[in-house]
Protein backbone atom coordinates (compact mmCIF):
# COMPACT_ATOMS: atom_id res chain seq x y z
CA UNK A 1 0.00 0.00 0.00
CA UNK A 2 1.27 3.45 -0.96
CA UNK A 3 1.77 6.14 1.58
CA UNK A 4 0.89 9.78 1.23
CA UNK A 5 4.50 10.96 0.65
CA UNK A 6 4.95 8.37 -2.13
CA UNK A 7 1.75 9.56 -3.86
CA UNK A 8 2.89 13.18 -3.62
CA UNK A 9 6.34 12.28 -4.98
CA UNK A 10 4.75 10.40 -7.91
CA UNK A 11 2.49 13.36 -8.72
CA UNK A 12 5.47 15.72 -8.63
CA UNK A 13 7.43 13.43 -10.94
CA UNK A 14 4.46 13.28 -13.38
CA UNK A 15 4.25 17.09 -13.40
CA UNK A 16 7.99 17.33 -14.21
CA UNK A 17 7.60 14.78 -17.04
CA UNK A 18 4.66 16.76 -18.46
CA UNK A 19 6.70 19.96 -18.38
CA UNK A 20 9.62 18.30 -20.17
CA UNK A 21 7.27 16.85 -22.80
CA UNK A 22 5.66 20.26 -23.38
CA UNK A 23 9.10 21.82 -23.81
CA UNK A 24 10.14 19.07 -26.24
CA UNK A 25 6.96 19.51 -28.33
CA UNK A 26 7.46 23.27 -28.46
CA UNK A 27 11.07 22.83 -29.54
CA UNK A 28 10.11 20.34 -32.27
CA UNK A 29 7.39 22.68 -33.57
CA UNK A 30 9.88 25.52 -33.68
CA UNK A 31 12.47 23.41 -35.52
CA UNK A 32 9.97 22.16 -38.08
CA UNK A 33 7.77 25.17 -38.69
CA UNK A 34 10.49 27.81 -38.86
CA UNK A 35 12.17 26.37 -42.00
CA UNK A 36 8.81 25.70 -43.66
CA UNK A 37 7.64 29.25 -42.98
CA UNK A 38 10.92 30.64 -44.31
CA UNK A 39 10.62 28.58 -47.50
CA UNK A 40 7.04 29.75 -48.01
CA UNK A 41 8.12 33.35 -47.56
CA UNK A 42 11.00 32.98 -50.07
CA UNK A 43 8.66 31.32 -52.59
CA UNK A 44 6.12 34.13 -52.24
CA UNK A 45 8.87 36.72 -52.79
CA UNK A 46 10.12 34.82 -55.86
CA UNK A 47 6.59 34.66 -57.29
CA UNK A 48 6.14 38.38 -56.82
CA UNK A 49 9.45 39.10 -58.51
CA UNK A 50 8.91 36.69 -61.43
CA UNK A 51 6.83 38.48 -64.03
CA UNK A 52 7.04 36.47 -67.26
CA UNK A 53 5.94 39.37 -69.43
CA UNK A 54 8.61 41.57 -67.92
CA UNK A 55 11.27 38.87 -68.37
CA UNK A 56 10.37 38.58 -72.08
CA UNK A 57 10.48 42.38 -72.47
CA UNK A 58 13.86 42.50 -70.76
CA UNK A 59 15.32 39.57 -72.77
CA UNK A 60 13.44 39.29 -76.10
CA UNK A 61 16.09 37.37 -78.09
CA UNK A 62 16.62 34.57 -75.57
CA UNK A 63 12.84 34.29 -75.13
CA UNK A 64 12.40 33.95 -78.90
CA UNK A 65 15.16 31.33 -79.07
CA UNK A 66 13.53 29.37 -76.26
CA UNK A 67 10.14 29.49 -78.00
CA UNK A 68 11.64 28.25 -81.29
CA UNK A 69 13.48 25.48 -79.48
CA UNK A 70 10.30 24.29 -77.75
CA UNK A 71 8.45 24.40 -81.11
CA UNK A 72 11.15 22.29 -82.79
CA UNK A 73 11.09 19.79 -79.92
CA UNK A 74 7.30 19.42 -80.14
CA UNK A 75 7.43 19.05 -83.93
CA UNK A 76 10.21 16.45 -83.73
CA UNK A 77 8.35 14.38 -81.18
CA UNK A 78 5.29 14.08 -83.43
CA UNK A 79 3.03 15.20 -80.60
CA UNK A 80 1.44 17.78 -82.86
CA UNK A 81 0.47 15.14 -85.44
CA UNK A 82 -0.82 12.83 -82.72
CA UNK A 83 -2.93 15.63 -81.24
CA UNK A 84 -4.27 16.60 -84.68
CA UNK A 85 -5.15 12.96 -85.50
CA UNK A 86 -6.85 12.51 -82.14
CA UNK A 87 -8.87 15.69 -82.76
CA UNK A 88 -9.94 14.48 -86.22
CA UNK A 89 -10.95 11.06 -84.86
CA UNK A 90 -12.93 12.61 -82.03
CA UNK A 91 -14.68 14.96 -84.46
CA UNK A 92 -15.65 12.07 -86.76
CA UNK A 93 -16.96 10.01 -83.86
CA UNK A 94 -18.98 12.94 -82.55
CA UNK A 95 -20.41 13.61 -86.03
CA UNK A 96 -21.49 9.96 -86.39
CA UNK A 97 -23.07 9.98 -82.93
CA UNK A 98 -24.85 13.27 -83.69
CA UNK A 99 -26.19 11.91 -86.99
CA UNK A 100 -27.49 8.77 -85.28
CA UNK A 101 -29.11 10.86 -82.56
CA UNK A 102 -30.81 13.10 -85.13
CA UNK A 103 -32.08 10.07 -87.09
CA UNK A 104 -33.42 8.45 -83.93
CA UNK A 105 -35.09 11.65 -82.78
CA UNK A 106 -36.69 12.26 -86.18
CA UNK A 107 -38.05 8.69 -86.21
CA UNK A 108 -39.57 9.20 -82.75
CA UNK A 109 -41.13 12.53 -83.80
CA UNK A 110 -42.54 10.99 -86.99
CA UNK A 111 -43.98 8.08 -85.02
CA UNK A 112 -45.54 10.38 -82.44
CA UNK A 113 -46.99 12.59 -85.17
CA UNK A 114 -48.50 9.60 -86.99
CA UNK A 115 -49.90 8.28 -83.71
CA UNK A 116 -51.48 11.65 -82.96
CA UNK A 117 -52.94 11.85 -86.47
CA UNK A 118 -54.38 8.34 -86.18
CA UNK A 119 -55.74 8.49 -82.65
CA UNK A 120 -56.20 12.21 -82.11
CA UNK A 121 -59.78 12.52 -83.37
CA UNK A 122 -61.00 9.51 -81.40
CA UNK A 123 -59.28 10.79 -78.27
CA UNK A 124 -60.87 14.21 -78.75
CA UNK A 125 -64.26 12.60 -79.37
CA UNK A 126 -63.83 10.49 -76.24
CA UNK A 127 -62.96 13.55 -74.18
CA UNK A 128 -66.01 15.44 -75.44
CA UNK A 129 -68.33 12.47 -74.82
CA UNK A 130 -66.89 12.06 -71.32
CA UNK A 131 -67.43 15.74 -70.53
CA UNK A 132 -71.02 15.60 -71.84
CA UNK A 133 -71.73 12.46 -69.80
CA UNK A 134 -70.41 14.13 -66.67
CA UNK A 135 -72.51 17.24 -67.32
CA UNK A 136 -75.64 15.14 -67.93
CA UNK A 137 -75.08 13.20 -64.71
CA UNK A 138 -74.69 16.42 -62.71
CA UNK A 139 -77.88 17.84 -64.28
CA UNK A 140 -79.83 14.65 -63.47
CA UNK A 141 -78.68 14.70 -59.85
CA UNK A 142 -79.60 18.37 -59.46
CA UNK A 143 -83.05 17.77 -61.02
CA UNK A 144 -83.73 14.78 -58.77
CA UNK A 145 -82.83 16.80 -55.68
CA UNK A 146 -85.21 19.60 -56.75
CA UNK A 147 -88.09 17.16 -57.32
CA UNK A 148 -87.57 15.26 -54.11
CA UNK A 149 -90.16 16.05 -51.40
CA UNK A 150 -88.85 18.17 -48.61
CA UNK A 151 -88.43 16.47 -45.26
CA UNK A 152 -91.29 17.11 -42.82
CA UNK A 153 -90.67 19.88 -40.34
CA UNK A 154 -90.45 18.86 -36.68
CA UNK A 155 -93.68 19.52 -34.73
CA UNK A 156 -93.33 21.45 -31.53
CA UNK A 157 -96.32 22.18 -29.25
CA UNK A 158 -97.28 25.81 -29.06
CA UNK A 159 -98.13 27.48 -25.75
CA UNK A 160 -101.75 27.90 -26.77
CA UNK A 161 -103.90 25.80 -29.02
CA UNK A 162 -105.40 22.35 -29.15
CA UNK A 163 -102.63 20.34 -27.62
CA UNK A 164 -101.79 22.83 -24.87
CA UNK A 165 -102.84 22.12 -21.34
CA UNK A 166 -102.43 24.90 -18.84
CA UNK A 167 -101.52 23.92 -15.39
CA UNK A 168 -103.64 25.57 -12.74
CA UNK A 169 -103.04 26.10 -9.11
CA UNK A 170 -105.15 23.93 -6.78
CA UNK A 171 -108.31 25.62 -5.62
CA UNK A 172 -108.60 26.30 -1.93
CA UNK A 173 -111.89 26.99 -0.20
CA UNK A 174 -112.76 30.43 -1.48
CA UNK A 175 -113.13 31.59 -5.01
CA UNK A 176 -112.85 35.32 -5.37
CA UNK A 177 -114.92 35.36 -8.57
CA UNK A 178 -117.71 33.12 -7.28
CA UNK A 179 -119.09 35.53 -4.79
Amino acid sequence: MSTQPEITATRDELARVRDRMSDTVAELEERLTAPVDAAKQRLDVAREKLDVVQVIRDHPWPALGLAVGVGVAVAASGADRKAANATVDATRTAARASAETVKSASKRVASATADTARHGPSRARGAIVGALDSLAAKLAVALMEKLREPAPLPVTPEPSGLGYVEETAPVTGSDPLAG
